[in-house]
């Protein structure tokens, strides 16, 4: 990353800005009065189940002599430790999105492929660039491409991922290897190839080196906002790739098949039907605890760099005035409810998230905070801290109040969940108590009425009663076994749903929204669809734009486009 100039004019704007707020008797906490109050550095790990790391109890099963996370561990030692933290989705776009601007899905809207960050909505990165600091993200995976609206409020934004000079001497050998086996290699083989070789991308040397060199420009008196995403404990699990012997060091004792390459797609591991959805598991027990040992050990890689990037701000002496802030995005599943991957469910296993926070400071360090709380309370609360004006349509709330001594008791906790961009579509509400799952499909004929639109609309089983399900999370946290509907709890927790549901909806509905050319978009290239479907993703409902779910209780949505 280049040198990051011009911060004073920055300030010179605000410093007027300001002037003008108080001359017109405009609100203070419109405009930032200054340059925040503390760096902030970020940091975003990709597809890593919350308990498999070691503030959360984590030692691997096969080497317990071996820290999967050294670096996470040291950090949470001075860090506030969230165990009832969730992510608001169980894939990168929609909660990205959520942490950028403070809101819930259905606010922000970014639910799939085809949809972008609507110009009304303001992001973190673009509240600390007003107030006059340095801005830069480094990120290492298709869903934080700025088409989406991620660059926004970046000096800098740029992708770790393999230059394509690199990609094309990876094509050239194994092309070599091939012909030399007496096979031909064809464009539409190459081009399959190309995809596969980025799948097996390792980025994080390439994040910390970028983060380095940000780090290393930055003169200490002037504030920044550092953001970064490592991508490489995503599946496909080849620890070996990263470093020779790593995957070894975690299951040195296996002399099985499996070696984690093609993990969603191997019929050894599973039967699928015709949507890829699981029809039967296929490996042992065995195999399936050494691919959960290669995952611990790209997991650990991941920390590695991590820890490099935490090293380089104490050398240069940042690491005092900077909040460091440490989360995944979400997790994988390994047959907890009978499959694989995420973007397929909302059960734990793919929406808790892990979260680290350390503010330079602040009594506490080591504490753990047992409250539930979500991912877009994340924005909120770093502004707090920072001393940035809030972002006004965020739902999220600063979690400032609950961390500091004295401060006021938080209010009871709730997270609404979705997951629209695939398919099953499905909605869940969590209390710290009780959760609920509902299962929402595509309402055809009112989107036939209203082309350009997706309509859901309530799912019932073959005997006609909604495919709605409650769990007892104090007894059943994993959430295996669903409650009765005679359950004498039932009613309640289903009222609590729907209420914190219509709290929801009436903010969204508040909001202004920009025209569907604005927040749509065209569709991938042939060339990013086919790495997409390489990594089991690309179902997306195109450009339509998303109707307002059914009030739980109702089919359908009773809301038309002509009442937007």
């Amino acid at each position: 990353m280049g040198r990051l100039r011009g911060r004073k004019p920055a300030l010179v704007l605000v410093t007027a800005l300001a002037a003008l707020a108080a001359a017109a008797g405009l609100t203070w906490r419109a405009i930032d009065p200054g340059p925040p109050r503390y760096n902030l550095l970020l940091i975003s790990i990709d597809s890593v189940v919350r308990d498999r790391l070691g503030p959360y109890g984590h030692r691997p099963q096969f080497a317990p002599e071996l820290p999967v996370s050294p670096a996470l561990d040291a950090l949470a030692q001075e860090s506030f430790v969230f165990d009832d933290a969730h992510a608001n989705s169980s894939w990168t776009l929609p909660v990205h999105m959520s942490l950028m601007t403070g809101m819930a899905d259905l606010g922000h809207q970014v639910v799939d492929d085809g949809h972008r960050l609507d110009p009304l909505r303001t992001t973190l990165a673009e509240r600390f660039r007003a107030a006059g600091a340095a801005t830069a993200g480094v990120y290492s995976g298709p869903y934080l491409d700025p088409r989406f609206g991620f660059d926004r409020g970046f000096d800098r934004y740029e992708s770790a991922m393999m230059p394509p000079e690199q990609l094309e001497r990876e094509l050239d050998a194994w092309a070599a290897q091939r012909q030399l086996a007496g096979a031909e290699v064809d464009e539409t083989m190459r081009r399959a190839m190309r995809e596969r070789v980025s799948h097996y991308d390792v980025t994080s040397p390439r994040v910390a080196g970028m983060a380095a060199d940000f780090l290393d420009q930055q003169d200490p008196a002037e504030p920044f906002f550092l953001f970064l995403h490592f991508f490489d404990a995503h599946f496909d699990y080849l620890p070996e790739r990263m470093e020779a012997g790593l995957g070894r060091r975690f299951d040195p004792g296996y002399d099985g098949p499996l070696d984690g390459a093609n993990w969603m797609f191997n019929p050894a591991v599973r039967e699928v039907d015709g949507d890829g959805k699981t029809v039967q598991r296929r490996l042992s027990d065995r195999d399936l605890d050494h691919v959960r040992a290669l995952y611990d050990a790209e997991i650990h890689w991941v920390d590695r760099h991590i820890g490099l990037v935490l090293e380089k701000l104490r050398q240069r002496g940042l690491d005092q005035r900077t909040i460091v802030c440490v989360f995944s995005d979400h997790g994988d599943e390994f047959f907890e409810h009978g499959s694989l991957g995420h973007r397929s469910t909302l059960f734990p296993e793919l929406t808790e998230a892990a979260l680290i926070l350390r503010i330079p400071g602040q009594e506490g360090g080591g504490r753990r905070v047992a409250d539930l709380v979500r991912l877009h309370d994340l924005a909120p609360t770093l502004l707090d801290y920072a001393g940035l004006a809030p972002l006004a349509e965020a739902g999220g709330a600063s979690l400032r109040p609950l961390l500091e001594a004295g401060g006021e008791a938080p209010p009871p906790r709730e997270t609404l969940q979705l997951l629209i961009g695939s398919r099953p579509r499905l909605e869940t509400w969590r209390s710290a108590d009780y959760a609920v799952h509902r299962v929402l499909e595509e309402d055809h004929e009112l989107g036939d009425q209203h082309p350009g639109w997706l309509f859901l609309r309530q799912a019932k089983r073959e005997d006609g009663e909604a495919m709605l399900y409650a769990f007892d999370r104090r007894t059943d946290p994993d959430e295996q076994r669903h409650l009765s509907r005679h359950d004498p709890r039932w009613q309640d927790i289903i009222e609590r749903y729907r209420q914190a549901f219509l709290r929801q909806a009436e903010r969204h509905q508040r909001l202004g929204r920009s025209a569907p050319a604005e927040r749509t978009q065209d569709g991938w290239s042939a060339q990013e669809a086919a790495a997409l479907e390489e990594l089991g993703y690309l179902e997306t409902d195109g450009a339509r734009l998303i109707a307002p779910l059914p009030v739980p209780g109702e089919d359908r949505s009773a809301w038309r486009p002509d009442s937007e």
